[in-house]
């Protein structure tokens, strides 16, 4: 009979030991997943036109080239009008979630001036990020921008472009003046009503003061033909505008205040005609 109590007290006390290795992973186990939470910053989410590229925990948002943070679902808004990715911010990275930050899909571009986003090439596309006011309140829903690698819109006013057609003027088109590139054409949509195309065009902001109310737009044609009877006079612009297209601008004198940002201009198929006497001072 003591043999017998003597066993069951050894099972009993072995059982408790037993026991108290579930207890212990219980334990750890909660303890590793209240880090993990302690870890991890705030969620955003960033509405997209278009964001074919994204990938669920994948596609990383970066701040000048480090990650700051995950994509962890891409999924569409409740109007269907956005393509929103759910992003997971690291817990350092929390002062991006402010208002006045700037999120833009980076996506590689290859054009005649060169090839570049080359990293996203082999690693996928990226959400970039620039802060807002450190002292700017929370914020958890923003509007984000679809851009190459080489057209920053962070130091650029936008500017809309109405057209019957937007055919020979896709996304990149250089915006120039005088010849010299001033900006590009960052966006392209179908107008309320659907007869009517929309340009959104980014202007650098040291160039702005050239947009006045009274600034003409028109397609930059890539070849210019003059035929005569007794002489020809024939043009050829850069091959980058034969193939993607262009938008050139001037003002008339005398020139009109400047345009304030998302200003509606009317697009021109051909240069004014008395262009040549266009030379207000622009300042």
């Amino acid at each position: 009979m003591k043999k017998l109590i003597k066993s069951q007290a050894q099972a009993l006390k072995t059982g408790w030991y037993i026991w108290m290795f579930p207890v212990f992973a219980v334990a750890i186990s909660g303890w590793l997943l209240f880090d993990y939470y302690k870890q991890q910053g705030p969620r955003i989410y960033i509405s997209f036109d278009d964001a074919g590229s994204l990938q669920a925990e994948k596609t990383t948002v970066r701040f000048r080239g480090v990650p700051v943070g995950t994509v962890k679902d891409v999924f569409i808004s409740s109007d269907h009008k956005d393509i929103v990715a759910e992003v997971l911010l690291r817990k350092d990275a929390r002062n991006f979630a402010v208002e006045g930050s700037k999120f833009s899909l980076v996506t590689p571009k290859v054009g005649f001036g060169g090839i570049s986003g080359l990293d996203t090439l082999f690693e996928g596309a990226y959400i970039a990020v620039l802060p807002g006011r450190s002292d700017a309140g929370e914020k958890y829903d923003f509007k984000g921008q679809s851009q190459s690698a080489t057209d920053p819109q962070d130091d650029t006013s936008p500017y809309i472009i109405e057209t019957e057609n937007a055919e020979s003027i896709g996304v990149g088109a250089a915006i120039t003046f005088r010849g010299v590139k001033i900006g590009s054409v960052t966006k392209a949509s179908v107008a309320d009503g659907g007869q009517m195309v929309n340009l959104q065009i980014n202007i650098y902001n040291k160039d702005t003061s050239l947009i006045r109310t009274n600034t003409s737009f028109w397609r930059k044609v890539g070849v210019q033909a003059k035929l005569g009877l007794f002489g020809s006079d024939i043009k050829v612009n850069s091959l980058e505008s034969i193939m993607a297209g262009g938008l050139e601008l001037r003002t008339p004198s005398p020139a009109g205040p400047m345009a304030k940002a998302y200003q509606k201009f009317i697009l021109l198929q051909v240069a004014p005609k008395d262009i040549a006497k266009w030379n207000p001072e622009l300042k």
